[in-house]
């Protein structure tokens, strides 16, 4: 009865809540060595985009003013904004950068949610599978797929941003691949997990009932 309550309640949430005021998928953009990494990103309408500064004169600021982290800054800080429009939001630095693309600078595409992790992709596109089974008690498999040799990260994050675990972190070369993740240690409710990669995130929610 405890379980069907927790399950209920948390479908609930889904539904009642706006996407723009309860974002779930976060992504999460370093700023260092005067460049975004990754520079251009594809996310859903109602995203987060998470900047950090880890040291350096930056800051962001949206080619046409509509969102800015704020004065350029050395301090550490980190910037979030909720994305709620679909379509290509050009970004910069204005120490290292200027509008239009040039120097230091990114794109943010956002897209409707039918149009990002289509599971119609290509065999050699980057991609991020949902994980199964889901709901999940206590364990979950996670696939994704990579088109060539690079630097990935694998990591779980709760819905506030915290990361929580980090399943792969190093460097592998083109295929496909699937990563048991074990939640025995977390409590019940709603996680985010988000495959990273030099150029390209993407992000996808799962639920852990207990």
């Amino acid at each position: 009865m405890k379980r069907s309550k927790l399950l209920t309640t948390i479908f609930l949430i889904l539904i009642l809540i706006p996407a723009v005021s309860f974002s779930l998928s976060l992504h999460v953009v370093e700023v260092s060595n005067n460049i975004f990494t990754p520079e251009n990103i594809t996310i859903e309408v109602g995203d987060t985009v998470r900047w950090i500064n880890n040291g350096g004169f930056h800051n962001v600021k949206a080619d046409d003013g509509s969102f800015t982290s704020g004065p350029v800054s050395s301090s550490n800080w980190v910037y979030n904004h909720v994305f709620t429009e679909p379509g290509d939001n050009p970004y910069y630095c204005e120490q290292h950068g200027s509008p239009s693309g040039g120097g230091m600078s990114g794109n943010v595409t956002v897209e409707s949610p039918s149009a990002v992790g289509d599971e119609n992709n290509s065999p050699n596109q980057f991609q991020l599978k949902q994980n199964y089974p889901n709901p999940f008690n206590p364990s979950t498999n996670i696939g994704f797929r990579i088109s060539d040799l690079e630097f990935v990260s694998l990591k779980v994050f709760d819905v506030l941003g915290n990361e929580v675990a980090t399943l792969v972190n190093g460097i592998k070369p083109a295929g496909e691949y699937e990563i048991k993740f074990d939640a025995a240690e977390l409590g019940s409710g709603i996680y985010l997990y988000q495959l990273k990669t030099k150029n390209l995130v993407q992000t996808r929610k799962m639920i852990l009932i207990k």
